[in-house]
């Protein structure tokens, strides 16, 4: 295990790790969109390199320690790819599943009996890239966001993120040749936008 997957284990063993007095639970799932991440381009030949955006899919996990403080763990999955283009067209240069695991800090706002409850949260983990026939890569990974949950029922509602995601690449050297999921560069810059269902307890 990695240095940066262990950091990533650690820190959502202790979002878990939370003291007795703790108010409640939380649980969702949600589907999002990650847009594509465009890429340093290193070749002239090429008009555009990015990382493919498209469906993600993840589920989360919070404890809240007060009515609006609490720590979670987020779990993402996306399918993706390398895509070029140049003059004559575009083309996927491989597929990728790339993958996020991140323990949060979370402050939400308004009473604990309200239905509407709007949330920010920052946290950190990994990311982890794997593609058919190349080494899986595991990376530093960032999140920053906030959202609002509205809850029609009392123990189900309905939640929407947005989350600024960057992953630490930590290749910008182009005078040598590329790490394949190094892409050349210091930070993939993503997004995500989710909806889901969320039932507390």
């Amino acid at each position: 295990m990695t240095r940066v997957a262990a950091c990533a284990v650690t820190i959502v063993l202790l979002a878990f790790a939370a003291p007795a007095w703790a108010q409640s639970w939380e649980v969702s799932g949600f589907a999002a969109n990650t847009p594509s991440a465009g890429l340093d381009n290193q070749a002239q030949e090429l008009t555009g390199l990015d990382i493919s955006g498209g469906f993600t899919w993840g589920v989360q996990g919070a404890r809240w320690l007060t009515p609006n403080w609490g720590v979670d763990a987020l779990w993402t999955q996306q399918r993706s790819a390398l895509r070029l283009e140049t003059g004559d067209g575009s083309a996927d240069l491989f597929t990728m599943s790339v993958g996020q695991l991140h323990g949060n800090l979370v402050r939400q706002f308004g009473a604990a009996n309200a239905r509407l409850r709007p949330f920010v949260f920052a946290g950190l983990g990994a990311t982890f890239f794997s593609a058919d026939d190349l080494e899986s890569e595991t990376k530093l990974s960032l999140g920053l966001g906030g959202g609002v949950k509205y809850f029609p029922w009392n123990a189900i509602g309905i939640r929407g993120h947005v989350r600024y995601k960057p992953t630490m690449m930590n290749d910008e050297d182009a005078g040598r040749v590329c790490d394949p999921f190094g892409f050349c560069q210091g930070v993939l810059q993503q997004f995500e936008f989710a909806v889901g269902a969320v039932v507390r307890f």
